[in-house]
């Protein structure tokens, strides 16, 4: 009868493991279905947004914005200044217009912000000016702004602004002396979801 009893509980723990093992590969093949329809709809929308991404050249006159003379050993600011760069957009897609051209210090593809922690406050401003006469903020007040938009930009064409890393005057322990920063900003071509990264690096 104990042997009876036996078979019977061991014949129910095979039954359990089994049916776990069959619900487990189950459950599985519905995650790997869910995962596989989500890489292709992916993948489709970045073969779409690519066909219409245009080929930029972007680069800064340089990359090296210092203000080591402008930051005090306290990190004040005695008297607001201005270090200014030109940003050069160049087209150069044979066939495609870059559309929907903005300029930003915000990433909005990947998420992300273009200046350290240690330089998003009240006290620094950059903004832009263009050939035309137009100054427009990137970053003022401690927040990113939405950029400016620039016209669009045929085959082999190019236009160019200015860049102005203001530091403001700021008390003492503002900013921190003798800091090298990697900040980037951004050129998106919003129709097609796209960004180009300019890479520099402020020193304060």
């Amino acid at each position: 009868m104990k042997q009876i009893a036996i078979i019977a509980v061991a014949m129910l723990l095979v039954g359990a493991v089994v049916g776990a093992a069959g619900a487990w590969q189950w459950r599985q093949g519905e995650v790997d279905d869910a995962f596989n329809d989500g890489m292709a709809y992916q993948s489709s929308l970045e073969d779409e947004a690519v066909s219409s991404v245009a080929s930029l050249h972007v680069e800064m006159s340089d990359t090296s914005i210092d203000h080591s003379s402008t930051v005090a050993s306290d990190g004040s600011v005695s008297t607001t200044t201005a270090n200014s760069v030109t940003l050069y957009i160049n087209n150069t897609d044979e066939t495609r217009d870059a559309e929907d051209l903005k300029i930003t210090l915000y990433n909005p593809v990947t998420d992300t912000e273009g200046l350290h922690d240690n330089l998003e406050t009240s006290d620094t401003d950059i903004y832009l000016t263009t050939s035309a006469g137009v100054t427009s903020r990137l970053f003022r007040n401690g927040d990113y702004t939405d950029g400016i938009e620039i016209p669009d930009l045929e085959p082999e064409s190019t236009i160019e602004v200015t860049v102005y890393f203001e530091l403001e005057d700021a008390v003492a322990g503002t900013f921190q002396d003798g800091q090298t920063y990697d900040c980037s900003l951004y050129v998106y071509q919003s129709s097609a979801g796209y960004s180009d990264v300019v890479d520099y690096t402020i020193s304060t």
